[in-house]
């Protein structure tokens, strides 16, 4: 498999979002046929991308791992030569709203449906949840790496909790519906 993945840049960002290469990795497999996948980010996309097979790229922007009818994958995605060209409204602040936030707990989640993928709903609470938690830390924020042993519909109802912070290098929250895990995701702070 080899496969030109296009992007457009979502609100103002000037990098091609991962929230966006998930929900595009998902359109090129049969979602109800896909498990264990394991997705960690490498670095910053500022280009559309190329899907291939295989796991041997060293220059590549994300790695992929599942499980596809039963069968264990690797994909990767390079930057292609191609140009992003095209941008799009992203409202986060309208996601956030329908949150619930429980610093005590340090876990945020959702009350009502967003309208927004599973995914773009995991990350924007991670991070207003990260945010709030380490007000004084200076950095942005990474959406580095998801782990999701199964599919699960965008209009879940999900919460998302924090777990353990490897000194700000790596920020693992668990993900739950109906208080069961269902999958994790990390974050990375780059401090500039």
């Amino acid at each position: 498999m080899n496969q030109s993945l296009n992007f457009c840049f979502k609100g103002n960002r000037t990098y091609v979002h991962g929230t966006d290469i998930v929900s595009e990795l998902y359109k090129n497999f049969s979602q109800s046929e896909v498990t264990n996948v394991d997705i960690k980010f490498n670095g910053i996309a500022l280009t559309n991308l190329d899907l291939v097979e295989g796991d041997e790229l060293e220059n590549a922007k994300v790695n992929i791992r599942l499980t596809e009818k039963g069968t264990d994958k690797h994909f990767q995605l390079i930057e292609s030569s191609t140009e992003i060209d095209c941008r799009y409204e992203y409202d986060e602040d309208d996601l956030l709203n329908k949150c619930n936030l429980d610093l005590q707990n340090e876990q945020i989640s959702l009350k009502e449906k967003t309208g927004y993928t599973f995914c773009e709903n995991l990350v924007a609470m991670n991070k207003s949840l990260l945010q709030s938690l380490f007000p004084d830390e200076s950095g942005k924020w990474y959406f580095t790496r998801l782990e999701q042993p199964k599919m699960v519909v965008d209009e879940a109802l999900i919460k998302v909790k924090l777990v353990k912070n490897f000194n700000f290098r790596l920020v693992k929250s668990d993900i739950l519906m109906n208080d069961t895990v269902i999958g994790s995701v990390y974050f990375t702070m780059v401090r500039g």
